[in-house]
């Protein structure tokens, strides 16, 4: 039976309208087993209207040390617009190591933000 790893991304992250945030990287080598990764996110405050939508891609790279690229034929995650809790399913390219990366559309004027939690779901 093939174990079921859940890793913490993101905790409490605050992010402004029309800001981003990358996450540390995450080794891959010895929990993707089976290929399926998915996004537990947790939208704690902030919506569509007043900060815009928050969507998740990734970056790879084969070396630990190396330079994390957006492969050329990546598919973006998926996105969030309102407080609630989500699963987004994702099929990354073969890689040993990945950083997740969140991005808040909307305009910086408003000054608000979205609060949220992002775990990767990896077997």
């Amino acid at each position: 039976m093939a174990k079921i790893t859940t890793i913490s991304v993101f905790k409490n992250k605050n992010l402004n309208s029309g800001t981003s945030c990358t996450s540390d990287k995450i080794d891959l080598r010895h929990i993707a087993n089976n290929g399926y990764f998915a996004l537990a996110v947790n939208i704690m405050n902030g919506t569509a209207s007043t900060c815009g939508t928050t969507s998740f891609t990734y970056l790879c790279s084969s070396l630990e040390e190396g330079t994390f690229i957006t492969p050329s034929n990546a598919v973006a995650i998926g996105t969030k617009g309102t407080a609630g809790v989500d699963i987004l399913t994702f099929e990354p390219e073969v890689t040993p190591f990945i950083k997740i990366t969140a991005n808040q559309t909307g305009s910086t004027a408003g000054g608000n933000n979205t609060k949220f939690d992002l775990d990767l779901i990896v077997q």
